[in-house]
């Protein structure tokens, strides 16, 4: 079980290499002359955020210790009162991993130092002064529908369940094939043109096809795994399947017009979301470029960053 989770925003301010553990300590990326380790970013998913990938947490170490850089860069200082709130964030964040020896330990297995805590702690109060420097201007409606065009995917799936609906414990072996043979005759129908709204109606298992018949628009990462790589796999207009926990999924990608009224609703049901993403990387497109006037050199290691694994029991 997870003890606690960090509030707030994380930079890497602090994340400083103690070389306890083979992974731990490979160099997930490096920014300025800072190294951030595998260590830091395995703690940032498992105790920064409530939810994250180890994908997204190094995105948000980067953006951070981007800020950081350009705060010391800049000469921007915290206040008396923000320091005073960080020393006590700290101190609540060792309490409730059991005390100081606890806390101390647990970093440890990430191979990382005491003093990661304080800048875990200050990155929102850094965020905010340097992100006022930057005059950034927020998304406008349209840069929203585009981003949607641009990033989003939009599809169709008939799924064939491979679990019971009320128990939620996977079917039998025999129950299985059943499925997989189910599964695989859709999959023939749809590909040899027969009306695929039919098939979700006949065949569909999904109980949110139903209440979203024009089907799905999503972004990376909203969607299982599984589901969003078949469907990037395809162009629009192509028939593909997959399996997840969830069962098969006979997917149909459909083309985006963001002229048409489904398209329009769900853009008023969701803008909020998708201009907040948007603005991210406004933000992050500023910052990168505030790195750069400064001489900030930015290096991410992906393919070490998409090898990371967690333990089941963190």
């Amino acid at each position: 079980m997870k003890f606690v989770k960090l509030a707030g925003i994380v930079t890497a301010a602090s994340l400083a290499l103690c070389g306890c553990s083979t992974e731990n300590g490979k160099l997930a990326m490096k920014i300025g002359d800072e190294e951030i380790t595998v260590g830091a970013v395995k703690f940032l998913a498992e105790y920064g955020l409530s939810s994250t990938s180890a994908k997204q947490a190094a995105e948000i170490i980067e953006q951070n210790y981007i800020i950081d850089e350009i705060a010391d860069k800049d000469n921007i200082e915290l206040t008396e009162d923000e320091e005073k709130q960080i020393r006590s964030a700290v101190a609540s964040f060792k309490a409730d991993m059991g005390g100081r020896t606890a806390a101390n330990k647990l970093l440890k297995e990430y191979g990382l130092e005491d003093d990661i805590l304080e800048g875990v702690f200050s990155a929102s109060a850094y965020a905010e002064k340097v992100l006022g420097t930057l005059n950034i201007e927020e998304a406008t409606d349209d840069e929203v529908k585009q981003y949607i065009t641009d990033n989003y995917l939009h599809a169709k799936h008939v799924l064939i369940s491979t679990k019971d609906s009320e128990t939620g414990e996977e079917y039998s072996e025999e129950k299985l094939a059943e499925a997989e043979k189910k599964a695989n005759e859709v999959l023939e129908k749809a590909k040899n043109g027969e009306d695929f709204d039919a098939l979700v109606s006949e065949f569909g298992e999904d109980p949110g096809m139903k209440a979203s018949p024009e089907g799905y628009y999503f972004g990376a990462n909203e969607m299982v795994a599984e589901f969003e790589e078949a469907t990037r796999s395809i162009e629009p207009g192509g028939i593909t399947m997959c399996k997840s926990d969830f069962g098969y999924h006979i997917i149909k990608r459909i083309p985006i017009d963001n002229t048409s009224d489904e398209f329009q609703k769900y853009y008023e049901q969701n803008a909020t979301i998708v201009k907040g993403n948007v603005n991210k990387e406004k933000r992050l497109e500023a910052l990168k470029k505030r790195a750069e006037e400064l001489g900030i050199e930015i290096t991410v290691n992906q393919e070490v960053i998409d090898a990371i694994t967690f333990d089941d029991d963190k």
